[in-house]
């Protein structure tokens, strides 16, 4: 059984920290995320996750549509953990859509 590679992501003052995530073509990920701020925010990969099976926990709420996980909404406070396995190396970027919000990150894939 392959290990998983596990990244902590705290998000404060409107920033993804760390904004950029490096991890393994192949190899299974788990990203948590810990809300900080007093606001709501919002995990939202650009469509990268489509198709993808998608394990989510912790007190966020995830969004599905018809092709998969759409964004998942932390509450202030809260965590939500995300794991997952990307088979192709690349830059994969997600953001929150809350209202005003300007914040992105990415992972990016090495083979």
């Amino acid at each position: 059984m392959m290990a998983v590679a596990a990244h902590s992501i705290a998000i404060e003052r409107r920033i993804f920290d760390p904004a950029v995530v490096t991890v393994r073509a192949g190899e299974p990920v788990r990203l948590k995320f810990h809300n900080l701020d007093s606001e709501l925010h919002a995990v939202v990969p650009e469509r990268w996750l489509k198709g993808i099976n998608v394990a989510v926990s912790g007190n966020g709420a995830p969004e599905f549509d018809g092709t998969g996980l759409h964004r998942v909404v932390i509450p202030s406070g809260g965590h939500a953990e995300l794991q997952f396995t990307l088979s192709r190396a690349g830059i994969y970027r997600y953001q929150c859509d809350m209202p005003g919000h300007e914040m992105q990150a990415m992972i990016e894939v090495r083979e």
